[in-house]
């Protein structure tokens, strides 16, 4: 994801909008295919990075129907006419008070039809490339391309298919790498300059680690499991810029620039969690976007990758040195997500989305029936850009804060808390699943299941918190008055609460 942050008034049809934004290297996607997924699950996930202090919602936009000549409007300028009707989809946007529309940032989700998309891992074209098809200010933005795809898309390629139009007619402002899923196939995009993009269908049997690059090497463009820009080749070949390897064009060499350490480490450090085969210099290593896992791969494990901050190898963050090395943990998450679509299941219980409102490295991943859900509760929908007491996403980092000023004291119990509390979520899916399977209003029993969930993880962070509060402040006087050194230990529990607990739709009491 990137988020400029620059001055500028954008004159639109509603009115003037100022953008104030800002810049930043972020964002990494995971791909996880159905033949080596742990229990036939297709898998789409990203981190969604750019401000430490960002706070984002979580949010279910409802289907809508449109009069003729109604238009999907940006703050960037971009009018896309609605079809008829539009679908109902789930969505995590930026605060509205950003200045750049009412809900920027959809960034990922589900629509009713069980389609799948994630929408922001910006990437950078060559100096060749954009100078011979520069980007389009009133173009595709990634504030925008989630909320496009999830409310016309009725299958992952077809979301391709509606980002490739919008491109090919109004272009793109910005470099960028989008993901969808269905039941039946997942699609990769990357959109390099003002109108050349090029798409892929995805194999099943493989899996992938995306950093902000892009990462297609030589592709078949007479494939029908491939979308491209009309004149990919050719405006490459006329610009004297192509570059080709066994005959067809190595859309990496062509359009990208060369990858940076930032990226080399991200992709070494998360393949080296998803079984990969990798070198012992993520820096000399060529990597490629899809590689085939040793083992399959499970849910907890692609969690496990967006906190990873190189572990138990010479890179790890807390090693002295490595300070600067780009972690996927990084504390920029604004959120974290994992776009899940199980086999053998009605489209309301298969899709699952995995959901933590903050960063990763001590906060929870939460599931929700994304694809049935029609509402959220309050603490998630609260639009809160400052601190708010009443916020999932504040409660998350509120505590991510004061653990990461001492992981070995107290930060790594709690993710460790927050470890076994995951397992057990994933484990209590069978329990959630039946639910769903003997409701006859699915929509209704999901959005029980969404707040009885939220509620129960937005309990505990905020249990946590106070806990480790009063260790803080207890420890200091304690410390330096007496010397003692005391062990922080949790007094909540990670167990999952009674399903009826927190049926709620409002901020709850939180006890012990």
């Amino acid at each position: 994801m990137k988020f400029n942050i620059l001055t500028k008034i954008v004159s639109l049809a509603m009115g003037t909008v100022i953008l104030a934004t800002s810049s930043a290297y972020a964002c990494t996607g995971v791909y996880v295919g159905k033949d080596v997924s742990a229990d036939g699950s297709v898998m789409i996930a990203r981190t969604e990075d750019i401000a430490s202090a960002n706070s984002k919602r979580f949010i279910v936009h409802p289907a809508s129907d449109h009069a003729e000549g109604e238009c999907y409007t940006d703050a960037y300028g971009l009018s896309v006419p609605y079809p008829q009707h539009t679908y109902r989809y789930s969505a995590t946007p930026a605060s509205k008070h950003r200045g750049i529309g009412s809900t920027p940032y959809g960034a990922a989700g589900f629509n009713e039809l069980g389609v799948a998309a994630t929408s922001t891992i910006t990437a950078y074209p060559n100096e060749k490339a954009i100078s011979a098809d520069p980007f389009v200010e009133t173009g595709l933005h990634e504030l925008s391309a989630n909320d496009l795809i999830l409310s016309r898309a009725t299958s992952a390629r077809h979301g391709i298919e509606i980002v490739a139009e919008i491109v090919d007619k109004y272009g793109s402002g910005e470099g960028n790498i989008i993901m969808t899923a269905d039941e039946t196939e997942a699609w990769y995009m990357e959109i390099y300059t003002g109108h050349q993009y090029a798409a892929i269908k995805l194999p099943d049997d493989m899996a992938a680690v995306i950093p902000n690059a892009y990462m297609l090497g030589e592709i078949d463009v007479d494939s029908p499991d491939v979308i491209i820009s009309e004149n990919l080749v050719s405006l490459a070949k006329s610009n004297r810029f192509l570059v080709e390897t066994n005959g067809r064009i190595n859309l990496r060499k062509t359009y990208s620039e060369k990858e940076k350490d930032s990226n080399s480490i991200r992709i070494w450090g998360g393949q080296r969690l998803l079984h990969g085969t990798i070198g012992s210099d993520p820096y000399k290593t060529e990597h490629k976007l899809l590689f085939k896992p040793s083992k399959k791969i499970t849910v907890k494990e692609v969690m496990d990758v967006t906190r990873t901050r190189y572990e138990n190898t010479k890179y790890c963050l807390d090693i002295p040195g490595n300070k600067y090395i780009r972690a996927i943990a990084t504390a920029r998450q604004e959120e974290c997500h994992i776009l899940q679509i199980r086999p053998d299941l009605p489209q309301e219980t298969a899709c699952v989305m995995w959901l933590c409102l903050g960063n990763a490295e001590f906060a929870p991943y939460l599931p929700y029936y994304a694809s049935a859900i029609t509402e959220t509760p309050v603490i998630c929908t609260l639009d809160a850009p400052d601190y708010s007491e009443y916020s999932m996403y504040w409660a998350n980092r509120s505590l991510s804060t004061i653990s990461a000023t001492n992981r070995t004291l107290y930060g790594n119990k709690i993710k460790a808390f927050y470890s076994e509390y995951e397992n057990a979520l994933i484990e209590n899916m069978s329990v959630l699943d039946a639910q769903m399977e003997k409701s006859i209003t699915k929509s209704h029993t999901a959005n029980i299941l969404c707040k009885n969930v939220a509620y129960d993880g937005f309990n505990k962070s905020k249990a946590l918190y106070g806990e480790l509060i009063k260790f803080i402040a207890l420890y200091e006087g304690e410390d330096e008055t007496k010397g003692n050194k005391l062990q922080f230990e949790l007094k909540t529990k990670p167990e999952i609460e009674p399903i009826p607990s927190y049926s709620v739709s409002g901020p709850t009491i939180i006890s012990n």
